[in-house]
């Protein structure tokens, strides 16, 4: 079995390196790649560390780039990336776009928009929150979630996990919660620039997660017309049967290459776990055959 989508405390993922590493061999995994958020740095770790000490298999370098699609934010995976180039682009980047900053500001907004829709959260300097480590979303969403009387304020599925709340409600413009952060991220276009830079393949992953995209076979088929995609993620936690096998038949037809994921945080997404995602994944190395 395989998992190429995984993400550690380098951004938002809840395991260090090392446990994500200990975790892949205790499951026997013979690929892995981490796909941390804007960043490559667990590969300076790795560099760094007697990586068979912890992991025998395979180590696909990646990351995973947010980035602005007009007004809505979605993510580019590379694969196969020069991680020194990633990291020199991303952190001369971050100089003006630093995550403390943009952080501390979404909590901020977030938590003034939750407090005018009647949401019962403590008060803002009691909160857990550290802007150079947390990311705001989550941590507003955990905070709403830890007041039981806010369950009949917000719609259901609102409440149900993080990935809807994210996707569905933070990332709709008619919804009170929406942040437009588009100038905040790479556009889509350098996104792509930059893992081609790093001599990497581009990959669109989970792309049935956009709750806020009516027709998400059309949201695919416009980003792989417009922008020069290299693959897709066939197979995520986030996939029912049905749109997996939608995505293999997609590839076949169109030559694309294919990966797949569980997107694992550890208990920052506790219901997924690795290799498995939800129970509804088990990923084979002959997946990826074509460009491993």
């Amino acid at each position: 079995m395989i998992d190429l989508h995984l993400h550690t405390t380098y951004s938002d993922g809840a395991d260090s390196l090392i446990e994500v590493l200990k975790k892949a061999e205790q499951l026997k995994l013979e690929y892995i790649s981490i796909t941390d958020h804007d960043t490559s740095a667990a590969y300076d770790e790795l560099e760094k560390i007697d990586v068979k000490k912890y992991f025998t298999g395979k180590i696909i370098p990646g990351v995973e780039i947010k980035c602005a699609y007009g007004i809505r934010l979605i993510e580019i995976l590379g694969y196969k990336i020069d991680p020194h180039i990633i990291n020199d682009y991303m952190n001369e980047f971050h100089k003006t776009h630093s995550k403390k900053i943009l952080q501390q500001k979404y909590f901020d907004i977030l938590y003034e928009r939750c407090t005018k829709m009647g949401l019962i959260l403590n008060k803002k300097e009691n909160i857990d929150f550290n802007p150079e480590n947390n990311w705001a979303s989550l941590t507003i969403y955990n905070e709403i979630k830890s007041h039981e009387e806010n369950k009949d304020k917000v719609p259901e599925d609102f409440w149900s996990e993080f990935n809807v709340f994210s996707k569905k409600y933070c990332g709709n413009p008619n919804y009170e919660l929406f942040i437009d952060k588009s100038k905040d991220y790479l556009s889509v276009q350098d996104a792509v620039d930059l893992i081609k830079k790093a001599g990497g393949l581009v990959f669109l992953p989970h792309v049935y997660i956009y709750k806020w995209a009516e027709d998400k076979n059309k949201l695919l088929d416009d980003l792989v017309n417009e922008y020069d995609i290299d693959g897709i993620e066939c197979m995520h936690s986030e996939f029912n049967q049905e749109q997996i096998d939608y995505l293999l038949d997609y590839t076949n037809k169109n030559g694309f290459l294919r990966s797949g994921g569980s997107d694992y945080h550890g208990v920052n997404k506790k219901n997924v776990e690795m290799a498995v995602g939800k129970g509804n994944l088990k990923i084979t190395s002959d997946l990826i055959k074509d460009w491993c």
